[in-house]
This record gives C-alpha cells, sequence and structure tokens, in this order.
C-alpha cells in the first residue's frame, strides 16, 4: 500500500470515530469543504483533482491563503530572501540541524529569544530553517518533490513533476473544478501575490467559480496569525469573512 493509500484509509477510519468538544457541532460527510493556509492552501486546492485518484467526490468548496498555487513560476528557480533574513543569508544544508523525527509539527517553534525571520523563521529551529535553506537555495521544489534527501544537491525536478503538483496547471488542463476563494497579501514576503492572481485568472477563464482578495496595507504572510490581528489589519479580516461564507454558501441550503 502506497504512503498515501495507507494515509487515505487511516483518516476513513480514524476521523468519524474522533470525539468533538462541542456537543453542538455535527459533522456531515456529505458535505465537505477544504481550508489551508500557505503550503497548507495547497494541499486543500490538490483536493481539486487528487479526489478522483482515490474515488472519491472533490470538495464543495476551497479556501486558500497565501498560497503557492504556479509552481512554473521562474520564482521558484531564484533565490528569495523573506524579509529580516537577509542577515543570515544565505542558509546553508545542514543535516544535523535540519533532522526531524516522525512526530507531527503542529505549530511553529523558533525559541523565545530567537529574532524571527519572514515572520515566524529561525535558524535555531529545524523546521523553520529548512525553510530558509528551500527559500535562500531555490531548493523549494526539490525539498518538496523530494523530500529532505533533495539537500544532498544532486536531484534535479522535471517538468512533469512540477505540472503535478502545480494548481495552475490542473486548471489549464480542465482537472480542476472546485469553486475557491483565495486571500493573499500584496506585500508576502514568501510567496508572490501574482501567482494567486493568475489562479484566479485562470479559474474564471475555465468557468470555475472563484473569488481573490488580494490585501493591501502591508500585510504579510501569516497576517492572519497572532493576537489582534484584526485590528491590525481590517481589509484582512473582512476578507477572512468573506472566505468563510463563500465556503458556507456551498454547504448549507
Amino acid at each position: 500500500m502506497s504512503d498515501a493509500a495507507a494515509a487515505l484509509a487511516w483518516v476513513r477510519k480514524t476521523l468519524p470515530s474522533l470525539p468533538l468538544a462541542r456537543k453542538d457541532i455535527h459533522l456531515d460527510g456529505e458535505n465537505v469543504v477544504a481550508v489551508g493556509w500557505s503550503t497548507g492552501g495547497l494541499l486543500a486546492m490538490s483536493f481539486a483533482w487528487k479526489s478522483a485518484d482515490f474515488d472519491i467526490r472533490p470538495p464543495e468548496g476551497v479556501l486558500a491563503f497565501y498560497s503557492p498555487s504556479d509552481y512554473g513560476d521562474p520564482f521558484w528557480t531564484q533565490p528569495n530572501i523573506p524579509e529580516g533574513s537577509e542577515k543570515v543569508f544565505p542558509v546553508e544544508a545542514d543535516w544535523d540541524s535540519m533532522a526531524f523525527d516522525r512526530r507531527p509539527i503542529t505549530a511553529y517553534n523558533p525559541p523565545a529569544s530567537a529574532q524571527a525571520a519572514g515572520g515566524w523563521m529561525s535558524t535555531q529551529d529545524p523546521r523553520s530553517k529548512l525553510a530558509l535553506y528551500m527559500n535562500h537555495q531555490w531548493k523549494t521544489l526539490d525539498v518538496l518533490l523530494h523530500g529532505v534527501a533533495a539537500l544532498d544537491g544532486h536531484r534535479q525536478v522535471t517538468r512533469e513533476e512540477v505540472l503535478a503538483v502545480s494548481p495552475l496547471a490542473k486548471v489549464q488542463q480542465n482537472l480542476y473544478h472546485t469553486p475557491t476563494f483565495i486571500i493573499h497579501p500584496r506585500d508576502d514576503d514568501l510567496i508572490p501575490w501574482q501567482q494567486a492572481e493568475r489562479m484566479y485568472e485562470a479559474l474564471s477563464e475555465k468557468g470555475v467559480d472563484a473569488e481573490l482578495r488580494i490585501i493591501d496595507g502591508g500585510a504579510k504572510h501569516l497576517f492572519d496569525i497572532g493576537k489582534c490581528w484584526e485590528k491590525r489589519c481590517p481589509q484582512g479580516r473582512e476578507a477572512v469573512q468573506e472566505g468563510f461564507e463563500f465556503l458556507e454558501k456551498r454547504v448549507c441550503c
């Protein structure tokens, strides 16, 4: 059994049995939406075409926050220096400091004493150091497609591999039909907002229900994370509200 098939089998077996903390919430497996932030938004969008591989229905809608959507963009083949990481550029590959165990990573955990780069990354945290390396060394596609084994620098991604994981490519191939709401800050220092715009335009051209909100006012990647972000970013607060209303319309009578 492949890793993907094993993961799906686990989800089908485990999710229905998980206890809910709130008694007023009831699960409905016939009305499902997907929400994701950053690379998680890519994962949410991928359900639009990957569901068919497992003979399940795609979600009724997707809400993607500041997500990569065009892996064919030349952006991924050049250095990206997130704001605040200039002082540590370039981060080099370091197997020991980028080692991971198999426990799920549920949060960004740079030490409190470490000055964050790009909003959350620190060279003292294995996960964020890997992210900085991927951006500094233009190895994002290599690591995403081939795992940490790509740190040795010997593996090259192919165009076919890139197109296989790129939401924009799937839209252009008429394989993406899920209503999608995209939110992206214009001043994102990790993923260009132009990718969100291209994704929205492609969806619209193919007749797929889609909406786009580009957030101005200095909002960065992860703009909606942290205390009191709604007060700092009223435009973003409104967009997030509209995004969830977009999903609600697709699952509620």
